[in-house]
């Protein structure tokens, strides 16, 4: 979905292909290209909010047919289940398993509602205001993306801005089945909104707010920690092979210095109130076992693999997320032409969700904006990119479903409601294998296409 960088007469920090990291597109995009973003991510979260309707006015949050209604939210949930309806402070007066910009996120979100009259009342009103705050967070992920497939990539491609590919971007980020179905299931939009917004600022050069923005987003969710990976890969890449000097320090270590203070931040004030409450997330995601949706789970519940023993899940987990990033690196040092460095955060992040101990249905929604940067650059594997995209998202969709399904059947074991071990089995690991393929296409994307090969 995007364009590839060519060469560029913008003067800033270049990359390795001569390009002008940071430097802006031949032309920007109109009032009616933005208009058109904004209103994908409007229609985007409605959806999404829509699809909540059986639970939110139908009562399925309270009569358990939230799972076969598909309309499941944590949000909801945790409302009751974390004290928030009764005033309790996160991390100061009980634990959260989720990092702190979160915990303030949903904090405030339970006192903006507490005039309410009743549990219940106030209980709806907490997902109606999340769900308005998240879908401002749909819509800025939307336009941020939007803007960079535009322009043709974090490095712009020297053309004008392509509203096609910006539009069709912003459907795939907001409109897909998989993107409404898992909207306001938990809180991960703010996390990926921060995300994007600090690619966006990398885009222009910004490097400071870009690191800022990344930071606060690890502080709402951790997995755009792992951008940092690729930004040092490429790093060096530069230094080693193109004797980049101080301009690729700098594209590195400024964002990384800033991701720091900004963490920092809003980290300390919660550490110096409740260092064990600030510690629970950390401590949760140690100690916590194989769960839904990943492979270990599953493997574990056909026998396969050991999934109560928590040290070998860890150690199997950790290690081939590092076996995957390896990979990527040397991917990254080796490719003919330096690759694209959304092409190899999409692949990392792909590479954490495949290998972690926990794969929620919502977490879809971290891959779906970088997927729309790493569209191939080779106009060869575009035929192969729209159908392993298609399936991928099919399968994405099968997953969704089956897990709803699959937890209906797990909590009613007597009822023959549901889909039992062997069909969740197979929605499982069809999103898996799904995603393996798109990481591969992505990644020979990466390594072989040449300039001849990218996009006018």
């Amino acid at each position: 979905m995007t364009s590839s960088p060519h060469r560029s007469g913008e003067t800033g920090p270049r990359g390795v292909d001569g390009s002008a990291v940071g430097a802006p597109a031949a032309s920007s995009a109109r009032r009616a290209d933005w208009a058109w973003l904004v209103a994908i991510g409007v229609a985007g979260a409605l959806l999404g909010y829509l699809g909540k309707a059986r639970c939110r006015f139908g009562g399925a949050w309270l009569d358990g047919t939230q799972y076969p209604a598909l309309c499941y939210s944590d949000v909801f949930a945790l409302y009751y289940r974390d004290g928030l309806d009764s005033g309790t402070l996160p991390y100061v007066d009980k634990p959260v398993e989720y990092p702190v910009l979160t915990g303030a996120l949903m904090h405030l979100l339970a006192r903006a509602v507490s005039w309410l009259p009743d549990p219940l009342s106030r209980g709806h009103g907490y997902f109606d205001a999340t769900a308005a705050v998240l879908g401002v967070c749909l819509v800025g992920t939307v336009v941020c993306v939007g803007w960079l497939v535009g322009r043709g990539g974090i490095v712009p491609a020297r053309r004008p801005f392509d509203a096609r590919a910006a539009l069709i971007a912003g459907v795939f980020v907001a409109l897909v089945p998989a993107a409404v179905l898992t909207f306001a299931i938990n809180w991960d939009l703010l996390a990926v909104v921060l995300a994007v917004g600090g690619l966006v600022c990398y885009a222009r050069g910004r490097l400071w707010a870009a690191g800022a923005l990344v930071g606060l987003a690890v502080a709402a969710k951790f997995y755009p920690f792992l951008f940092f990976g690729p930004l040092f890969v490429l790093m060096v890449r530069d230094l080693v092979r193109d004797r980049a000097g101080r301009d690729a320090v700098v594209r590195f270590g400024v964002p990384l210095l800033g991701a720091l203070l900004a963490w920092g931040a809003v980290n300390l004030p919660v550490y110096l109130a409740s260092p064990e409450g600030w510690a629970e997330f950390f401590t949760f995601s140690q100690e916590r076992g194989a769960d839904w949706g990943s492979a270990y789970y599953v493997l574990g519940a056909l026998g396969l693999f050991p999934h109560a023993d928590l040290e070998t899940v860890n150690l199997v987990g950790t290690g081939t997320l590092l076996l995957a990033c390896v990979g990527i690196a040397l991917l990254a040092l080796f490719a003919p032409r330096r690759p694209p460095v959304e092409q190899l955060l999409f692949l990392v992040v792909a590479a954490f969700l495949v290998t972690n101990k926990v794969w929620s249905p919502q977490f879809v929604l971290w891959l779906l904006p970088l997927a729309a940067l790493a569209w191939p650059r080779r106009r060869r594997l575009r035929p192969a990119a729209v159908a392993l995209f298609g399936l991928w998202q099919l399968a994405e969709i099968g997953y969704i479903v089956g897990i709803w399904h699959y937890l209906w059947s797990y909590q009613h074991p007597a009822e023959g409601v549901g889909i039992g071990l062997t069909a969740y089995a197979v929605v499982a690991f069809g999103r898996l294998v799904s995603l393996l393929a798109v990481g591969a296409l992505v990644a020979v994307d990466s390594a072989t296409a040449g300039v001849s090969d990218l996009d006018n």
